[in-house]
């Protein structure tokens, strides 16, 4: 059996994987969820504190099992996150004697949440102490002479699995649906197209050595002439770090982020940026600087962006053992995790490949390609990847769209393998399987239009 065939045997085995898992992630449905949240407005007369207490039908109220936050005088929107598996909470909305209201009640868990009336919230209370509670248009009242007015609440899970099923069960089997269909068209097309999609790997892997070899000599004549020669190279990222690291966590005084010092967050992040924008930019031109080697009729031309991408990954490498002493440095030791770093870079280095193959042949015919790159995709493009903000900070939805874009998923995995210490698998199936079909669509629209339009490079350079 030739090389081809098992390719082809690869890529089907491959879709009739990621079918399977796109149908066990609907039919998993609710049972992967580990929290609830309990969601209010309350409007509070002085400054003062809200608490929640959460456990067991056996068990006993204290304070290892309660989530205590701040309440402003005035309105105040409270958001509780408490474990799925709990049974009963004890509300306490204030700490305060008085007269305080509760509205815009709602339970959900993930994504989905749905409001609760408030005469249905007041129905659930097993235990009115220290509280008179009254519901009126949708707003609990709780008027209390005690500084510790409270109530009990009974959490029905099974309610509320049932009710995600029927408010998103229908829409999440449609959204499956539609995703094994986009991945077995994927499929079908590269199967289609399968001689001219494989055939610049093919020839990549035919020249690897020379590639390789030239690869070296770009990433040293780059700097050539200056007396600090490829220093260079290290002394502009570090110093976007810096700036970066004074402007947020100096100037903008930015804490902690989930836990993790801030520069160690930056960092994890703004690394897999680093060489996107380095490759991105070195692939562009590539054709534009090798003019002289794309003029040569013996030499191939399929090689040149592969060699721009190769060039960027030595300075990345570096830069991947800097966040790393960086996080030992505090206190944060390398896992297993670390190991996920290869698939990570590999995601990167083969989307960069394809959109390489893309946009460095466009920009022969169109140079200003190269400045709307700068501009729109690597300029905005970094603020609307989580490099210097958290993903807590925007709206869900807004998130989802943000999440559409291929390094997202790139730099999210190498915070999960540096500092959050979790697996690839560990609830991004979808999300993986969608960055695959882009970086394949990408990839083969990039060798694709290559392939179309090098009979040209000649005549135009």
């Amino acid at each position: 059996m030739s090389k081809k065939s098992l390719l082809k045997i690869f890529f089907i085995i491959l879709a009739i994987i990621a079918n399977v898992i796109v149908i066990w992630r609907y039919k998993k449905g609710f049972a992967e969820f580990e929290t609830v949240t309990l969601k209010f407005s309350i409007e509070s007369a002085v400054e003062g504190n809200s608490q929640l207490y959460y456990c067991g039908k056996e068990e006993d109220f204290s304070e290892d099992k309660s989530i205590k936050t701040a309440l402003t005088k005035g309105a105040n929107e409270i958001s509780f996150e408490l474990p799925f598996d709990c049974e009963v909470i004890r509300l306490d909305p204030v700490d305060y004697p008085g007269q305080v209201e509760l509205k815009n009640i709602k339970i959900g868990a993930d994504s989905f949440e749905e409001e609760v009336a408030a005469a249905d919230f007041v129905g659930m209370t097993k235990d009115n102490v220290n509280a008179e509670i009254s519901a009126d248009s949708g707003t609990v009242v709780i008027d209390s002479a005690n500084d510790d007015p409270y109530f009990l609440v009974n959490i029905d899970r099974d309610q509320l699995k049932k009710d995600y099923e029927q408010s998103v069960g229908q829409k999440n089997l449609i959204i499956s649906i539609v995703l094994c269909i986009i991945i077995d068209l994927i499929v079908l097309y590269v199967l289609k197209h399968f001689n001219a999609i494989v055939e610049v790997p093919s020839e990549i892997f035919r020249d690897r050595k020379i590639a390789l070899t030239l690869a070296k000599n770009d990433f040293k004549t780059k700097y050539a002439g200056s007396y600090l020669g490829i220093v260079w190279a290290f002394i502009q990222p570090v110093t976007t770090i810096l700036v970066y690291w004074f402007v947020f966590q100096v100037g903008f005084r930015s804490g902690s982020v989930k836990g993790y010092p801030f520069v160690l967050y930056l960092v994890s992040g703004i690394v897999p940026w680093f060489y996107f924008s380095d490759a991105l930019n070195g692939g562009t031109a590539a054709l534009t600087e090798y003019s002289y080697l794309v003029k040569k009729v013996v030499f191939n031309i399929d090689i040149l962006p592969f060699i721009k991408v190769v060039s960027a990954i030595f300075v990345h490498f570096f830069f991947i053992i800097f966040a790393i002493i960086l996080g030992c440095l505090s206190g944060f030791t390398p896992t297993l995790h670390m190991l996920q770093l290869l698939y990570y870079i590999g995601c990167s280095f083969i989307f960069t490949l394809g959109l390489t193959y893309l946009t460095s042949a466009i920009v022969v015919f169109f140079r200003d390609l190269s400045q709307f790159i700068n501009i729109f995709v690597l300029q905005v493009g970094m603020w609307l990847t989580p490099i210097m903000w958290d993903e807590n900070m925007l709206p869900k939805v807004l998130i989802t769209v943000f999440k559409l874009n291929p390094m997202f998923y790139v730099v999210d995995g190498f915070r999960d393998s540096m500092i959050y210490h979790k697996w690839v698998w560990e609830g991004k199936a979808l999300w993986t399987i969608y960055f695959w079909v882009i970086t394949i669509l990408v990839f083969g629209l990039g060798t694709k239009v290559f392939r179309r339009l090098k009979v040209h490079f000649a005549d135009v350079l």
